[in-house]
C-alpha cells in the first residue's frame, strides 16, 4: 500500500512540475511545438511598432493558437523591467527585444539557450550584429540601414553626390540643401561616421578603443567639415530632417530605410522619397529578440522566436516595414534599398568610440 501511495505522489509531482522547468534541449522541435501550444501564451516586450505588430502577430496566433501579448513600453522602461526581474525566479518577459549592441552589456546568464542550437533555421539567421557577437543566446529579427533620402520629384539620380568629392560638389554647388541631425536620432551621425572613416580609415573601429591618439586621426575629417560648416545645416532631429526634405527645404539629408518606408506606408510623404547608400559607406544595425533565463513560457517563446525570424515572416516585414530581412531565405526585393547597394553598409563603430565620434564632432564642428 505504501509503494502504491509513493508511487501515486511521485506521478502528481511529475505532473505539477511547471511547464518551464522541463528540459526543452533535449525535445524535438515537434515536442517542443506541443509544448507550447500547452503553455498557451506569450508576452513580448518590443519598444517600436507595437501597434503594427499586434496585428502581425495575428499569424502566428492563428496558426499556432498560442496568444502574444505586447505591453505598452519603451526600450528603457523594458530592459530595466528585465534587469529587476533576473532575481525572480519566473519574470513576466516571455521574448525581449533590443538593440543589438546592448547584448554585450548583460551577462550569459541572463538569457536562455543559445537559440542558435534550437531554432530549426538556425543556420539562416544571424546573431552578431552592431559589432556584437550574442554567442548564439540573441537572433536579429530586424535589420536596418542609414541612408542619403531625397525626393525623386525634384532631384535625378544621376545628380546624387555618391563620393566624398561629390559631396563637397554639392555642397558647393547647393548649400543648405543637406540637412543632418546630430543628437535625437542616429542618422546623421551615422552620415558623421561615413565621412570620418574616409579619413581615418587605419582605426578599428570594431574594438570601440578611444583614446587622444585615435582622436587626433579625426582631425581632417573635422577640418573637412568646418570647411563646409555655410554649407550644409544641423537639424533638431532625424524627424526634422526628414519633414523639411519632404518640404522642399532641404534635397538630401541622413536617413534610415525602415523609417522612411514606414512613413510611406502610412502616407505620411509621397512615395518619391527614394533612398541611398553612399559609395563610401553609411551604417547599418538593427535589433535581437532573446528569451530570459527565467522566462516562465519559454517553448512558446522559441516558437515564437522561429516565426518571427521565418523567411516569410522576414519578407512580410521588409514589405510591411521596409526592415533589411536577417534570414538567408528571405526575399529582399521589396527594399528601398537595392541589394547591390548594401555592399557599402558597414557596422556600426563599438562602443564606446561609435558615441565619441559623435562627441567629437560636436566639440570640433558643432561648437566652433
Amino acid at each position: 500500500m505504501l509503494k502504491k501511495l509513493a508511487a501515486i505522489s511521485v506521478a502528481v509531482l511529475t505532473m505539477s512540475v511547471p511547464v518551464q522547468a522541463q528540459d526543452l534541449k533535449s525535445m524535438s522541435w515537434d515536442e517542443i511545438v506541443t509544448q507550447a501550444k500547452k503553455e498557451g501564451e506569450l508576452t513580448w516586450f518590443n519598444w517600436f511598432n507595437q501597434a503594427k505588430f499586434r496585428e502581425q502577430v495575428k499569424q502566428f496566433e492563428s496558426e499556432y493558437g498560442i496568444k502574444v501579448t505586447i505591453p505598452d513600453g519603451d526600450s528603457k522602461a523594458n530592459m530595466n523591467k528585465f534587469l529587476a526581474e533576473r532575481g525572480r525566479a519566473e519574470g513576466d518577459i516571455d521574448v525581449l527585444s533590443t538593440a543589438g549592441k546592448e547584448i554585450k552589456k548583460l551577462p550569459e546568464d541572463s538569457f536562455y539557450g543559445p537559440l542558435s542550437k534550437q531554432l530549426p533555421e538556425a543556420a539562416k539567421l544571424r546573431y552578431s550584429i552592431e559589432g556584437t557577437d550574442s554567442k548564439g543566446y540573441a537572433v536579429a529579427f530586424w535589420g536596418n540601414q542609414t541612408v542619403i533620402a531625397y525626393d525623386s520629384a525634384r532631384t535625378q539620380e544621376a545628380d546624387l553626390p555618391r563620393t566624398l568629392d561629390q559631396f563637397s560638389a554639392f555642397l558647393q554647388n547647393h548649400p543648405g540643401e543637406l540637412g543632418f541631425n546630430v543628437e535625437n536620432g542616429g542618422a546623421g551621425p551615422a552620415f558623421i561616421e561615413g565621412v570620418v572613416r574616409q579619413f581615418a580609415p587605419d582605426v578599428d573601429y570594431t574594438a570601440g578603443t578611444t583614446n587622444s591618439e585615435i582622436q587626433k586621426k579625426f582631425a581632417p575629417a573635422w577640418d573637412w567639415f568646418n570647411k563646409r560648416k555655410d554649407q550644409f545645416v544641423i537639424t533638431a532631429s532625424y524627424a526634422d530632417s526628414v519633414t523639411r526634405l519632404t518640404s522642399g527645404e532641404f534635397t538630401i539629408v541622413a536617413g534610415w530605410e525602415d523609417y522612411i518606408a514606414a512613413l510611406q506606408k502610412r502616407g505620411e510623404v509621397p512615395k518619391t522619397i527614394k533612398v541611398y547608400v553612399p559609395d563610401f559607406g553609411m551604417p547599418g544595425g538593427g535589433n535581437v529578440v532573446f528569451i530570459p533565463a527565467n522566462a516562465k513560457h519559454k517553448a512558446a517563446a522559441l516558437v515564437f522566436i522561429n516565426w518571427l525570424t521565418s523567411a516569410k515572416t522576414q519578407t512580410q516585414f521588409t514589405q510591411e516595414f521596409g526592415s533589411v530581412p536577417q534570414n538567408t531565405d528571405a526575399d529582399s526585393s521589396a527594399a528601398l534599398v537595392p541589394a547591390a547597394q548594401r555592399k557599402a553598409s558597414f557596422t556600426w563603430a563599438a562602443q564606446p568610440l561609435s558615441d565619441d565620434i559623435k562627441n567629437e564632432f560636436i566639440k570640433n564642428v558643432t561648437l566652433q
